[in-house]
């Protein structure tokens, strides 16, 4: 019987570089994705002060942007806080109600801010290629 030898040395320092990789596109993806929440959250309270009106005028800044506990990666909520003054009306502001067309204001947020963040995304991925 022939000896033989497999050697997956090459294979190991392959996966442990992919490794190195993937922990620092997530730490380079942490600050990125709080900076593009911030713009929507920013966005949002811009549209919301063109269209909450003076019945909504504590609207606007009931909208915060906050970091929620994720283990697969970086998320962070966008909106009304319920807790803040009229942040409970945030969904008859963006949704409508029977009194009141939907205003839509986070929505345009989104979409305004999207393709940029989505750009970055690009970005910081073609970076580890």
């Amino acid at each position: 019987m022939a000896d033989a030898e497999l050697d997956f040395s090459a294979l190991l320092d392959e996966i442990e570089y992919i490794e190195y990789e993937a922990e620092e596109i997530a730490r380079r993806a942490y600050p990125l994705v709080e900076e593009y929440a911030k713009k929507v959250e920013k966005e949002w309270r811009a549209n919301a002060r063109k269209t909450a009106g003076r019945h909504g005028r504590h609207y606007p800044n009931s909208i915060t942007s906050e970091q929620l506990y994720s283990t697969s990666g970086p998320e962070w909520e966008i909106g009304p806080d319920r807790a803040k003054k009229q942040g409970s009306m945030g969904r008859g502001f963006e949704y409508g109600s029977v009194k009141q067309p939907p205003h839509l204001d986070g929505a345009r947020a989104v979409e305004k801010v999207g393709p940029e963040f989505n750009a970055a995304v690009d970005k910081l991925m073609k970076d580890f290629l």
